[in-house]
């Protein structure tokens, strides 16, 4: 269930309204105007609580569930307890979040500035800006209307951040410029220099990097990520990229649109990834390569060539995913024949 501590609820919600808000036609002989209040769990909701069920996995807690509502697909409908009314969505778990979005905005921010924000007098801040505690924002930065930084962070010289943008606490911005609507979340840096040496007998000898990071419009990017200014070209963030926490991306990078990186994915310089790519975690991308649109990238991969558009991969070094099976199947029947041997 949900701690209403820390997720206030919007109101409650009626049955017709649910359907309304998925565009979807509101079946017969129900009561369109009974109310639901929260989501829930499967096992944990009452007949005022929202479910999703959507992986098999929980087969067991969605026939015995006494939610009021459960949204599923055609394929799982059959498999929930009698008496619960029954959404069935081509698309669960955007329905799910539709709702849950309703029932649970995102708080909107205040405006207002702290009085221990430190704000550059040349710097231009949008209509209705939230400065949290001990902020910086430096020279000529610009912020759109909106935009809530929170506390202990710092907006480098001649920054500038789109309208509605969500900066989380100890996040620092420098050489960037950011669309509208970004949400970055705590401890994350964003334009710093990055691995930028030139390395011989002599010893290491740093090249400046000039380029910035320019980030598209509604990305989010997770707690503890690195984003490393371009070395010449720019670092490129595309429109409705999810970064997740702990990923680092380094000098020259450009991540096409749409595309996921999760946790603990490390991509090396000058890579190009195309639109809707998806970096699974613990991934490492060599530096130099051109990743093609709609690629997916199997968890701790290790990544050293290019990749045509629409492939999967797996291993390290990644190779097809199909050719990955098939070694696994066949190191694994080497081992079962060596031991048979013995």
């Amino acid at each position: 269930m949900t701690d209403s501590r820390f997720h206030k609820q919007h109101d409650s919600i009626s049955l017709a309204k649910i359907y309304e808000l998925l565009s979807v036609s509101l079946p017969t002989g129900v009561d369109k105007d009974r109310l639901f209040t929260n989501v829930s769990t499967l096992k944990d909701g009452g007949a005022s609580s929202i479910a999703l069920y959507h992986n098999t996995k929980y087969r067991a807690e969605a026939s015995t569930t006494h939610v009021g509502l459960c949204i599923t697909s055609e394929a799982t409908a059959a498999h929930i307890a009698k008496g619960v009314i029954i959404l069935v969505h081509p698309k669960p778990q955007r329905a799910y979040a539709l709702i849950a979005q309703h029932l649970y905005p995102t708080p909107t921010a205040k405006s207002f500035i702290h009085p221990t924000a430190v704000i550059a007098p040349t710097a231009a801040l949008g209509e209705g800006c939230s400065i949290g505690a001990y902020v910086v924002i430096g020279d000529n930065v610009e912020l759109g209307a909106g935009v809530a930084i929170e506390s202990h962070t710092v907006i480098h010289d001649n920054v500038k951040i789109g309208k509605n943008g969500r900066i989380s606490s100890h996040v620092t911005i420098s050489h960037s410029i950011v669309g509208d609507r970004v949400m970055i979340k705590p401890g994350t840096h964003i334009g710093q220099q990055g691995f930028g040496f030139h390395m011989d007998e002599a010893g290491h000898f740093d090249v400046p990097q000039l380029g910035i990071v320019i980030i598209g419009n509604d990305v989010q990017i997770g707690a503890n990520a690195c984003i490393d200014r371009g070395s010449l070209d720019n670092t490129i963030i595309g429109n409705g990229v999810r970064i997740d926490n702990l990923v680092q991306i380094a000098h020259n990078v450009y991540i096409g649109d749409q595309s996921v990186i999760v946790a603990q994915a490390g991509i090396a310089g000058s890579s190009h990834l195309g639109r809707f790519v998806i970096v699974a975690g613990q991934v490492g991308i060599a530096g130099h390569l051109n990743i093609g649109n709609g690629v997916k990238i199997a968890a701790q991969s290790g990544l050293m060539r290019d990749v045509t558009d629409g492939d999967t991969v797996a291993g390290s070094p990644a190779i097809p995913v199909r050719d990955w099976h098939k070694q696994t199947i066949a190191l694994q029947r080497l081992i079962r024949e060596k031991k048979h041997a013995k």
